[in-house]
């Protein structure tokens, strides 16, 4: 019991007597006790001034999606100072089905932080509380080992959970929501990318690390594909703020973007030698100028590696083919054989290599080049400088495949469908360093 950090008081003062039991939940417990909590109960309600994307959200649509015995979920949500991420009240939206009510800014901070488990027996609903610090945040519920330091009271069923459970009630028919929800959260949502929050804001609801690539290691791991796409949102931040760079934008300077075009001049059946001169640049990646050199995420192609691709195509599409149309259970083996066809040709290298295959299987390869190779080497704790051998190589993608985020799907949400088909390839947002 030590080990979960959990400390029970035989005594609380002022409690009734068949509330004589309390429990103090340690933050970086937390998770753990609402995934045992959510299997338990049938309901949940949450009060929070804030909330975002994490592991802690997708638990909770898991259990309100499960078939037999699904949790029925209430939130009421603050969104002061824009600290709550308009993808999180989304979601919330779906688990809820609606049930969902926002607190707007007003004269007063919508400060609360109350979760309450309902469990229905003989007719009769029973609560367990959980009142506290922690909002409903990846850094209030322990997402990063240096999230906020966080502490909660559990109290069991008696008169003072009833009497919150009777607050909660109250404050609910006080905040109606004008339908529909959806817009009420569209409108929130331009108005967070218009002023999005500062960043010590972000860092009390997201925890702060020093770099991009601490992101992915292993004590910040994601665990599931939800808590990937969280990753990459703060990854983005770093970006914005150095580069410029994005990377959900379809239509910006973005990885999405760079992944889906490159992929599809890559595959497409105009040969490479007769594409135009603006999809040639965007292929080879390495359009002059600052507003155009993004093209160049994932890795360049050199001039003498691009004459070279030219005359043997037939071949490289050959082996891109293969790892097309691969069977999951044949990676990594495919890949590392398709790598050395293609750097068995002169002056393809095996930057050039894994980049093309990276952008025919953005789900399962990466790019391996001088502005990634350190990183990567980092996070799988492989040698940097031999990682473009064959082995390595393997071993690298077998590092990939074995991270808990990467695992985790294929996701129902569409809103994650195409980091899900991406996944593999964005891991250069986390790792890759301008010369």
């Amino acid at each position: 019991m030590d080990v979960l950090r959990l400390f029970t008081f035989d005594v609380i003062q002022n409690l009734p007597v068949r509330e004589m039991t309390a429990t103090t939940l340690d933050g970086s417990y937390l998770l753990t006790r609402f995934r045992d909590l959510l299997k338990t109960h049938t309901q949940v309600d949450i009060a929070t001034a804030w909330t975002t994307g994490g592991d802690h959200l997708q638990a909770l649509a898991d259990a309100a999606s499960r078939e037999r015995d699904g949790v029925k979920v209430r939130a009421l949500v603050g969104i002061a100072g824009n600290a709550t991420r308009p993808y999180a009240l989304e979601k919330l939206r779906e688990i809820t089905v609606g049930d969902l009510r926002i607190v707007p800014e007003g004269d007063r901070l919508f400060h609360p932080k109350l979760y309450l488990f309902g469990r229905k027996r003989n007719g009769i609903v029973t609560h367990m509380a959980w009142i506290g610090s922690a909002n409903f945040t990846k850094a209030g519920f322990g997402g990063y080992s240096k999230a906020n330091e966080e502490i909660m009271l559990e109290l069991g069923p008696g008169e003072h959970v009833d009497a919150l459970a009777l607050w909660f009630h109250d404050r609910w028919n006080q905040c109606p929501t004008e339908p529909p929800i959806s817009e009420v959260i569209r409108k929130y949502t331009d108005d967070w990318k218009r002023n999005p929050p500062n960043r010590s804001v972000q860092i009390s609801v997201m925890g702060s690390v020093s770099h991009r690539r601490d992101l992915l290691d292993k004590e910040h791991c994601p665990q599931t594909i939800e808590g990937y796409r969280q990753a990459l949102e703060e990854c983005e931040d770093f970006w914005k703020g150095k580069e410029g760079w994005e990377v959900f934008n379809t239509q910006g300077r973005s990885y999405m973007r760079v992944i889906a075009r490159r992929q599809a001049l890559l595959l497409g059946n105009t040969r490479w030698s007769e594409l135009d001169s603006d999809s040639l640049n965007q292929f080879k990646g390495s359009v002059h100028g600052t507003e155009t050199d993004w093209w160049g995420l994932m890795g360049r192609l050199g001039r003498n590696h691009l004459r070279e691709m030219h005359q043997h195509e037939t071949q490289i599409r050959a082996s891109l083919e293969s790892v097309v149309n691969a069977h999951e259970t044949e990676f990594p083996d495919v890949a590392v054989a398709a790598m050395q066809e293609v750097t068995a040709i002169r002056h393809v290298g095996h930057g050039t290599a894994t980049l093309l295959l990276a952008l025919a299987r953005p789900d399962r390869l990466l790019s391996l080049n001088g502005a990634s190779a350190k990183g990567l080497g980092t996070l799988s704790a492989l040698s940097h400088s031999t990682l473009h051998r064959p082995g390595n190589y393997r071993a690298l993608l077998q590092w990939l495949y074995d991270q808990p985020w990467y695992a985790d799907g294929p996701p129902k949400d569409a809103s994650l469908a195409q980091v899900w088909r991406f996944r593999a390839a964005l891991v250069d947002a986390f790792v890759y360093e301008r010369a």
